[in-house]
């Protein structure tokens, strides 16, 4: 068999799988979505931005619990270590002994660092779908990127943007974002579904 006959049908399989990969990320994002909707909680550990305008506050944390209670603490800066918060049935709470993290609101609608992680649980548990495609993320290549509307709030200025890996429901990072601009982002460097 000559080159010429081989041609086209070799980019007739790069052209249907092309397509057969653009219309899996619908698929893969059905399937990230289970994975919220099944697993009862996560441990991540990770670094927080959170942006107040002119004022931005970096830290990392060490994170565990479900959409409905669980924890979130600082480890570093260690000015700040041992600061935390936690949830329980929508109310949040600062845990610390003597010092005081920023929690301002982030945005209009009264979004704070400490509400960051239920939010980003409850939206990849029940958050409508607005985007969804392939990317890349570090080392992770043709990881699924999701944009979701933030179903705690009735207004579609907040959204929640997710990178992640459909198959096992990690997340390498998410971004709460208001009018379009990133005011919370949460870059893991351990995510586990449990």
């Amino acid at each position: 068999m000559t080159f010429r006959r081989l041609l086209p049908a070799a980019l007739a399989i790069v052209l249907l799988n092309g397509c057969a990969f653009g219309d899996s990320a619908k698929e893969a994002a059905e399937q990230l979505r289970n994975h919220y909707e099944a697993s009862p909680s996560l441990q991540a550990e990770g670094e927080v931005l959170a942006e107040y305008g002119q004022r931005a506050y970096c830290y990392t944390v060490e994170i565990q619990g479900s959409e409905e209670a669980g924890s979130l603490t600082v480890t570093a800066p260690e000015s700040i270590a041992g600061t935390g918060t936690a949830w329980q049935n929508g109310e949040t709470v600062l845990d610390y002994e003597g010092i005081s993290l920023e929690t301002g609101a982030l945005s209009p609608d009264g979004l704070s660092p400490a509400d960051g992680i239920p939010a980003l649980l409850c939206a990849l548990r029940s958050g409508s779908v607005a985007e969804y495609g392939w990317t890349d993320w570090g080392e992770a290549e043709h990881c699924l990127y999701l944009l979701l509307d933030n179903p705690n709030t009735e207004n579609h200025d907040s959204q929640i943007a997710v990178w992640g890996d459909a198959e096992s429901g990690t997340l390498y990072h998410a971004e709460l974002l208001w009018q379009e601009k990133r005011v919370l982002s949460f870059t893991f460097s351990r995510f586990v579904l449990q």
